[in-house]
C-alpha cells in the first residue's frame, strides 16, 4: 500500500503499523521485506509507504508519532529528519543521516541501519578491513555510511567520485570523526592501482542503466568488491571482477540486514542465521521474477546444459524461490509418450524422438510462470530454441565437467552413453561436441561446482 500525504492525514491504524516515508516511494521492497520478517516474528502487524515529499516530512514525523509504531527513512529525508527528532544515535549522528526511526514514550529516536547492514555483508563474507586500501566510489549519503565504517574498522580510504570537491567534503567530514584516520581523494582516472577492496557507492549500474559502470577497469590485486545496488544483482562492476580470485557482493544483503537491525530496534528482536537466509533467497526470488517480466520482457525461466549439469535439481529450487511452477521437459515428454526416453530410443529413434521433443517443447513454451529444465540436447535444433526463447530466459547451467562425470557415474538412463564401453571418453566428446552451442543459445550462463550457491547465482544473473 501507497499512501499520499493527503491519504496519511485520513488513515487510522487497524493494529501496530510501520512505514517508509520517501519521495518517490512506489519502487521500494521495504513493505515486502518487512512483511516476511514479521512473518517470522509472529507479530500481528501492518508495514505500509508513505510519498511524502521534502516539504511534508515535519507533517509526515508529527502524524507517525501518533498513528506508528516506527518509520523507516528513504531519499530525501535521512538528512533533514535529525533536526526534527527528539534523540538521535551517535553513529547517526555522525554520519548526518538517519533511516529508521522508533517512537518511545512520546519521543522520537533515530538510527541508521545501513551502516549496520553494510558491515554485515563484509562479515559474511569474512572480509576484514584493518590497514586494507579501500576505494568508495561515492560521496553522497549511502557512501557516508560506508566510508564511516570502512574509516571505524581501520581501513585506509581513497574517495572516488565525479566531483572532487564534494568527495573533499565527505573526507573532511570523516577526519572531524576519526582525526587519526587515513583519508584521501583521487579522480576516477588516477584510482590506485594497489587497492585490495572497491565499494561502489553510487547509483551507476542501476535499473535501467545497467549498461554503465562507475570504473573503469579492476586492477588484479583487488580482493573484494561490494555494489550497495540490487537490482540488478550482477551489475557491470561485480562482473568486471574475475570470480577465480575477486569476491563480490551485491546490495541485496545489505538491503534484508538494515530491515532485519530496524526490527530488533522495534521490537528488541533477535533472527537465526537460517531465518535470514531464507528471507535472503526470497528477495532475491522475487527480484528475479520482477526483473524476468519488467527487464527480459519474458515469461519464464528455461534452464540448458549437458546432461547430468543439475538442471532438474537446480530448477526444482529455483521455482520454489521465485514461487513458479516448475516442469522437466524430459519428465513432461516421457508423460505424453506413456514411453521411457531409453524406449523411445531403442523402438523409434533418436529422430523420433528429437520431434517429440520439438512438439513438447512447444506446448511448454505456451506455459507461463514457469521454470523449465531442458534435456541436454533440446537446444540442438534451431526451431527448439526459437519456441523456448520466444517465452523464455534461457540459462546455460556451465557446471564442471568434473562434476558432470560424477552425476552421470550414478545414472543408467542415458541412451547416447549406452553405446560403447568407455563411458567416460563418450561423455568427454560429446560434451566438447556441444558446450560452444550451448553458449551460443543462451542468454547467459552460470557456473559453479556448489550446487548450494548455484540456485541463488542463477537467480542473480536474470
Amino acid at each position: 500500500m501507497v499512501l499520499t500525504m493527503e491519504e496519511f492525514r485520513a488513515w487510522e491504524p487497524q493494529r501496530d503499523t510501520f512505514a517508509i516515508f520517501g519521495w518517490p516511494v512506489a519502487h521500494t521492497m521495504s513493505p515486502v521485506l518487512h512483511g516476511m520478517l514479521f512473518g517470522m516474528l509472529g507479530k500481528d502487524a501492518d508495514y505500509i509507504a508513505v510519498a511524502v515529499p521534502a516539504e511534508g516530512l515535519q507533517e509526515a514525523l508529527g502524524l507517525a508519532a501518533r498513528k506508528l509504531k516506527g518509520v523507516n527513512l528513504t531519499i530525501p529525508h535521512k538528512q533533514a529528519a535529525i533536526p526534527l527528532l527528539d534523540e538521535v544515535d551517535k553513529s547517526a549522528l555522525d554520519l548526518g543521516a538517519v533511516n529508521t526511526v522508533a517512537f518511545r514514550d512520546g519521543r522520537a529516536v533515530g538510527y541508521n541501519t545501513d551502516i549496520l547492514g553494510f558491515a554485515e555483508s563484509f562479515q559474511k563474507d569474512g572480509v576484514t578491513l584493518e590497514g586494507k586500501k579501500v576505494v568508495l566510489l561515492g560521496y553522497g549519503g549511502a557512501a557516508a555510511g560506508m566510508g564511516y565504517h570502512c574509516v571505524r574498522a581501520g581501513a585506509r580510504l581513497v574517495i572516488s567520485g565525479r566531483s572532487q570537491e564534494r568527495a573533499g567534503v565527505l573526507r573532511d567530514h570523516l577526519l572531524r570523526c576519526f582525526p587519526s584516520a587515513k583519508v584521501s581523494v583521487v579522480s576516477r582516472r588516477h584510482i590506485p592501482r594497489d587497492a585490495q577492496v572497491i565499494v561502489n557507492g553510487t547509483p551507476v549500474g542501476m535499473t535501467p542503466d545497467e549498461d554503465r559502470k562507475p570504473i573503469f577497469c579492476l586492477s588484479r590485486k583487488v580482493e573484494y568488491v561490494f555494489d550497495a545496488i540490487y537490482n540488478p544483482p550482477m551489475t557491470k562492476l561485480l562482473k568486471m571482477a574475475n570470480p577465480r580470485r575477486t569476491l563480490t557482493r551485491d546490495g541485496t544483503y545489505m538491503l534484508v540486514m538494515q530491515g532485519v537491525h530496524a526490527e530488533k530496534i522495534w521490537f528488541g528482536a533477535e533472527f537465526t542465521q537460517p531465518q535470514i537466509t531464507s528471507v535472503l533467497r526470497r528477495v532475491y526470488g522475487m527480484m528475479a521474477v520482477k526483473r524476468l517480466h519488467e527487464v527480459r520482457g519474458k515469461q519464464n525461466i528455461a534452464l540448458c546444459g549437458f546432461m547430468g549439469a543439475g538442471k532438474t535439481t537446480v530448477g526444482r529450487k529455483l521455482a520454489r524461490m521465485c514461487g513458479m511452477e516448475f516442469y522437466d521437459a524430459d519428465v513432461y515428454l516421457v508423460e505424453r509418450a506413456g514411453k521411457t526416453i531409453p524406449e523411445i530410443f531403442a523402438q523409434e529413434g533418436e529422430e523420433a524422438f528429437r520431434a517429440l521433443e520439438t512438439r513438447c517443447l512447444r506446448e511448454l513454451s505456451a506455459k507461463e510462470n514457469c521454470v523449465i529444465s531442458l534435456g541436454g540436447g533440446a537446444v540442438l535444433r534451431p526451431e527448439n530454441v526459437e519456441a523456448i526463447k520466444s517465452s523464455s530466459y534461457l540459462i546455460h547451467l556451465d557446471t564442471p565437467l568434473s562434476r558432470i562425470m560424477k552425476n552421470l557415474s550414478y545414472s543408467n538412463q542415458r541412451p547416447l552413453l549406452e553405446k560403447g564401453n568407455d563411458r567416460e571418453a563418450e561423455i568427454q566428446k560429446l560434451y566438447d561436441e556441444r558446450k560452444e552451442i550451448y553458449k551460443s543459445v543462451s542468454d547467459c550462463g552460470v557456473r559453479s561446482a556448489k550446487l548450494s550457491t548455484l540456485v541463488e547465482q542463477v537467480a542473480r544473473s536474470i
